[in-house]
């Protein structure tokens, strides 16, 4: 008997099975994970053959085709192939030879399962390529496709972990230059057209694929034996003078630097890079066809030391990402903090020794600590690892948290493993995962076999878990020493926090400090070390820059900070007082008008270009957010004056611009706009300090909003000033966002409204940043509400960091209760809100918010 009933149970549990894998899948639109699992367990050996036949105008059709070559290992479902765009642009499908009965549902093409075989599988589709992600202006287009936007261009199956090799031809004006990821093995001129035929690559994801074709001038260098290009559209000579020894000298330095780090040679056929005019993000790693923002490239002469730190940086980044990323991928885009951190944390590794006299643990502290707390410090913060259950939301895991706290937590994870023991992991996860995909629990199961930490725990609290703890200090004391010191920590909500760290105390006297390790493991933490020490001046828990969180200021502290902050002479501890200080005035415990007087004092006498440019850069948020109309009056001129004189004064160049466009920034007095004003016009100069063409069409537009009545003179002398056409077009673009007439910056608002005047994103955020220009804050309350409801379409057809970088300009004037007011109602209005939107309107609100 009980054998008869264990048959029957594996009979039923067979056909359950059997019925379960013919279950259809259900078509949705974007691309869900249940259907990507699917397809990556039943889909092996991926090869894509693409052709483009791109014509000149920008408004004129691509016709497209795609010969997509797979092994299939099941028939038993229909298959999915992803293209979000009309229908009717799919002109003909065949399958294995044959004609396909495909039908188009919830951007998919799909093909019938009769049609399939398991083995080796061709379907061949001609379509006119949406435009969606190709960025296409009037001399160049460039495509960019991450991370889910392959299929906005092209049929594809579009996921990170169906790994392809692409074969490209492209078919261009001959007057226009071309490249892709791969080799160009040919460029054939036929009349008017060349047709560029590139290799085929190695595997790669979808959201790597990449083209580039239009007008552009090229420079190559060679090294170890590869020649490596530089597309670029700078007409400035002066630019590409100072500039290009120096791109290709850092280029070739990062590439040297990963090799022998990972132990993996550069791991594909080449690497040339395109510098774009407006390009959306600093830069973005296409393997062998990397683009970069011309901006972040091409520098001015007196650039601060800061922005040439940045650019090495960037190139560092983005170099990285050829073998965390590109070699390597993450399985899914929850997880694309996995090649953020990666690439942000080597490359301060990579670019420390180009700056031999920077304070690098300053840097650190500076390049990510403040943006990181920018999120964390509000009631929308995400942890690191995020829930994507659909590649269509997959931009808005993007910000602050992947790309500065991730470099953080990967900072305390060396520390715990040891600097050697994290190099040999990696170099075991490279070669594991070469031409692959892994997950972040991959690298930790890694690197727990080597250590006696709980590193699952603790990826559990610093991975898994959003927000910051805030860490306080009680301290008692009799005669003058102290009695008892102990630290707690809470969450947001005020609960007891379980945050792991190592904190480095520090109790700072008149002319000297004592540091104290402590292990912050518990929600209450005495410092039984301090008992019977003096009672310090001041107390700063994360003196070394180790401890991550809210450190809240006793009043002790923050009284002696805000008079004394000048004499503490050690640059990390001023550094960490100063984002300390800041983050006590973001969190209510310092007033604006203590900040920004307090701060004045420093800019005297700070002589460390980063904590310089840091506090400069904070002056300029409280002044505009923290302080009411009466309160800037009160100290806007003392502001000023002090600025003045330190440009006037200071020799070095890099602090000169940090000063300049601070002054910029907020100089509002009639007296001082007049003087800068005459600067502009070049009839008097501050300093031996001339501005760039850059620095100069900057400073046309804040006197334009500053001074309405010459707003006019500004904007058309300007434009004619211009020499570079890309950045002509730009401020043409946004010249009626300057306008001293209202009814043109509403007229330029709503133009907004339309997709197409929102293509070039950097063009319409800085629009959108003089609409909400604090000076013009009760006019931009009207605009708020229009933008939030944009937001989902800008999601929509925005690329990643558009919507943040659309609600952060939106907010970027705000400090009003009205302003909170419009958002809490806009979000009341819609309990049903996308959750990951939601997220992103509480972190650009914050100021707002609490008010």
């Amino acid at each position: 008997m009980n054998k008869q009933l264990t048959f029957m149970i594996l009979i039923c549990m067979l056909i359950t099975a059997c019925n379960k894998s013919q279950t259809p899948l259900p078509v949705e639109t974007g691309v869900a994970k249940t259907l990507a699992d699917f397809r990556e367990q039943n889909i092996s050996n991926l090869e894509y053959h693409l052709q483009f036949d791109i014509p000149e105008g920008k408004s004129v059709e691509i016709p497209g085709k795609n010969k997509i070559v797979f092994e299939l290992q099941s028939t038993d479902q229909d298959l999915q192939i992803d293209f979000r765009e009309r229908a009717d642009l799919i002109k003909s499908v065949k399958t294995n030879g044959n004609t396909s009965a495909y039908r188009f549902e919830n951007e998919h093409v799909i093909i019938p399962k009769q049609e399939l075989k398991e083995g080796r599988n061709e379907i061949e589709l001609e379509f006119i390529t949406g435009n969606t992600s190709l960025n296409r202006n009037d001399e160049f287009l460039y495509t960019l496709f991450v991370p889910d936007r392959a299929r906005t261009a092209f049929p594809c199956f579009d996921q990170p972990n169906l790994k392809a090799k692409f074969a490209l031809k492209l078919s261009v004006p001959s007057h226009w230059k071309a490249m892709g990821n791969g080799k160009l093995k040919q460029a054939k001129e036929e009349g008017e057209r060349t047709t560029y035929d590139f290799a085929q690559t190695k595997p790669l994801p979808t959201y790597l694929f990449s083209f580039v074709a239009g007008k552009f001038e090229t420079i190559t260098r060679e090294h170890n034996g590869r020649k490596h290009t530089m597309y670029h559209r700078e007409t400035d000579p002066e630019k590409i003078d100072n500039n290009t020894d120096e791109i290709f000298r850092i280029l070739f330095e990062s590439l040297d630097w990963l090799e022998e780090y990972t132990d993996v040679p550069y791991p594909f056929a080449k690497y040339d890079i395109v510098v774009i005019p407006s390009f959306q993000y600093g830069g973005m790693e296409h393997t062998g066809a990397t683009l970069y923002n011309a901006s972040r490239m091409f520098l001015d002469k007196n650039a601060t030391k800061n922005r040439l730190l940045a650019r090495a940086n960037l190139i560092a980044h983005e170099t990285a990402h050829m073998w965390f990323g590109d070699l390597v991928t993450m399985k899914w885009f929850d997880q694309v903090w996995l090649k953020e951190v990666f690439a942000n944390f080597l490359a301060d590794k990579i670019t420390n020794p180009s700056f031999p006299d920077m304070n690098h643990d300053l840097k650190f502290q500076m390049a990510h600590f403040p943006s990181s707390f920018s999120v964390d410090r509000t009631s929308g913060a995400n942890p690191i690892n995020q829930v994507l259950p659909n590649l269509k939301d997959a931009g808005t895991v993007y910000g602050a948290i992947i790309y500065h706290k991730s470099p953080i937590v990967m900072n305390m994870l060396e520390n715990i493993t040891g600097e050697e023991a994290l190099k040999k992991g990696l170099q075991t996860y490279m070669k594991d995962y070469a031409y692959g995909n892994a997950s972040w629990e991959d690298l930790i199961a890694i690197l727990d076999a080597t250590t006696d930490f709980d590193l699952k725990q603790w990826s559990k609290v610093w991975v898994d878990k959003g927000g910051r703890p805030t860490i306080s200090c009680e301290i008692a004391s009799e005669g003058g020493k102290i009695t008892n010191l102990a630290l707690s920590q809470t969450d947001i909500k005020g609960n007891p926090g379980n945050w792991t760290q190592d904190l480095h105390l520090v109790l700072g006297y008149q002319d000297s400090f004592k540091s104290l390790h402590l292990n912050m493991n518990g929600a209450d933490v005495p410092v039984t070390e301090a008992k019977g020490m003096d009672v310090p001046e001041y107390i700063i828990p994360n003196a070394k820059g180790d401890a991550y969180g809210f450190f809240t200021l006793d009043h002790k502290s923050k009284e002696y900070l805000l008079k004394n902050f000048h004499n503490i002479d050690d640059d990390l501890i001023r550094g960490i007082a100063l984002i300390n200080l800041y983050e006590n005035l973001r969190g209510g415990l310092v007033t604006g008008l203590e900040f920004v007087t307090a701060m004045e004092k420093q800019i005297e006498v700070e002589e460390n270009s980063l904590i310089l440019e840091r506090l400069l850069s904070y002056v300029k948020s409280a002044y505009w957010l923290d302080l009411n109309m009466n309160e800037r009056k009160q100290v806007g001129k003392s502001l000023e004056e002090t600025l003045w004189i330190r440009l006037s004064s200071e020799k070095d160049m890099s602090k000169k611009s940090s000063v300049y466009s601070a002054l910029s920034s907020i100089t509002e007095t009639p007296e001082r706009l007049s003087q800068l004003y005459k600067v502009w016009k070049e009839e008097i100069a501050i300093g031996g300090f001339s501005l760039s063409e850059t620095k100069a069409t900057a400073l046309a537009c804040n006197l334009a909003i500053k001074m309405p009545e010459k707003a006019d003179e500004l904007i058309q002398t300007q434009i004619e000033r211009i020499k570079n056409p890309d950045r002509k077009k730009k401020m043409q673009f946004v010249a009626p966002a300057l306008s001293a007439n209202q009814e043109v910056r509403k007229a330029f608002f709503q133009s907004l409204k339309n997709e197409e005047n929102r293509q070039i994103e950097r063009w319409a955020l800085e629009g959108l940043r003089y609409l909400n220009h604090p000076i013009r804050e009760q006019e931009a309350l009207g605009y708020l509400p229009q933008a939030l409801e944009l937001l989902q379409e800008i999601q929509i057809t925005g690329d990643i960091f558009f919507p943040y970088n659309w609600l952060s300009a939106s907010y970027s004037g705000h400090q009003s209760k009205e302003a909170g007011d419009i958002t809490r109602k806009f979000l009341e209005e819609r309990p049903d809100y996308p959750e990951n939107l939601k997220l992103k309107i509480l972190q650009t609100a914050d100021v707002v918010l609490k008010k």
